[in-house]
């Protein structure tokens, strides 16, 4: 979840409204989840939306969960995790946070082919972002996760263009009371990104897929000992 709140001590707007930051992913997350419970034929496997509080605290609210799941690790296929939207238009590209960790970003691959979109690495992957969000709780227990973030590759304006609009947000608006909504947004980006979600939320609900976690990667030893440790 993002920063919103009142600050009582600021002057002038005390208020910090999160609008990008999360309002936008909380109000994408119902969004898919009415998606799925509308479906036609219900899901083979059981879907899980959570909405976690106190991420920037030490991720409290997704470890609180990750320690009293619904669902065991070892039963749970996966889990995808979402920040906030793309307010910016779309995109011809999707970051990944955490590369080459587990089969989902094969999967986020070929969905993102059939948005004729490519998936690149985070530009900064010494900032840790793969272990500073939400999912790192479930990847800990075994959980194969995916951390998609928006692209910054504007179709329409190019990608210096998107690195700059990213740029602008974390320098006057980020957990600051200017994060606000505005009704200039460009949501068109970000109806794509929860179309790539579901595509790949749909595979797994429906399928009988069971993502691993790449050779090398730090997660895949604690979830082969938790499915031994259950059969």
């Amino acid at each position: 979840m993002g920063s919103s709140g009142h600050r009582s001590h600021l002057k002038g707007d005390k208020i910090y409204n999160g609008a990008l930051d999360n309002a936008t992913g909380t109000a994408g997350l119902m969004l898919l989840a009415d998606a799925f419970s509308k479906a036609p034929t219900p899901p083979r496997r059981s879907v899980a939306f959570l909405a976690v509080t106190a991420e920037e605290q030490g991720l409290l609210g997704s470890a609180y969960y990750a320690a009293r799941p619904a669902f065991a690790p070892h039963k749970t296929v996966a889990a995808i995790n979402m920040d906030g939207l793309n307010i910016h238009g779309p995109t011809k590209d999707v970051t990944l946070i955490g590369w080459q960790q587990n089969d989902l970003q094969d999967m986020l691959e070929a969905a993102a082919q059939k948005q004729d979109r490519v998936v690149v690495a985070e530009p900064t992957p010494q900032n840790g972002y793969f272990y500073r969000s939400d999912h790192f709780s479930l990847a800990k227990v075994g959980i194969p996760a995916l951390y998609a973030d928006s692209g910054v590759d504007s179709r329409a304006h190019g990608r210096e263009w998107g690195l700059a609009q990213q740029q602008d947000y974390i320098d006057r608006a980020y957990h600051k009371p200017a994060d606000e909504y505005d009704p200039n947004w460009d949501l068109s980006g970000a109806v794509e990104d929860l179309l790539l979600f579901y595509d790949i939320g749909h595979q797994l609900a429906y399928g009988d897929r069971w993502p691993l976690w790449k050779e090398g990667s730090e997660f895949r030893a604690i979830r082969e000992q938790d499915m031994e440790d259950t059969q």
